[in-house]
């Protein structure tokens, strides 16, 4: 009985490691060529380099991409639209990166196809050494 509880835990376990991390959002603004990136956290937006004036994170949405706004942009960068022509305004785009589950899950299949490639490779040089070992332990296939 220990046995499957054991068997139970080590099929679970991967699935605990793989949960997903929070995805991370972030603000692109564009203003005719320029453009820069906004990581949309309330430490990052505490902690802006070229803000024109600091950013209170309390007063923040809920809903983090509602807070990419043109007024982020031009608060968080104010030169960017310096050496834009004049009918250019500045364009907030929200995105986010991909979490780790979802990584891991690409990188799993990655490293899947990676080794059936490997094997394919090797495959006819293994057999013939295999089988070689089977016959000196006298191993017979039926």
């Amino acid at each position: 009985m220990w046995f499957i509880s054991i068997v139970r835990v080590l099929l679970l376990l991967p699935a605990g490691l793989v949960r997903g991390k929070d995805v991370v959002n972030f603000c692109k603004c564009s203003c005719g060529q320029n453009s820069t990136i906004i990581e949309l956290t309330k430490f990052a937006l505490s902690h802006l380099p070229h803000a024109s004036e600091p950013i209170d994170v309390d007063t923040l949405a809920p809903n983090v991409c509602m807070n990419c706004t043109r007024l982020l942009c031009g608060t968080a960068e104010p030169q960017l639209c310096d050496g834009a022509a004049v009918d250019d305004e500045i364009v907030p785009l929200c995105f986010q990166r991909d979490s780790l589950q979802d990584e891991l899950i690409v990188a799993g299949f990655l490293l899947l196809v990676v080794g059936l490639l490997l094997w394919t490779a090797v495959r006819s040089h293994v057999k013939p050494v295999a089988g070689r070992l089977w016959n000196q332990y006298g191993y017979t296939t039926i």
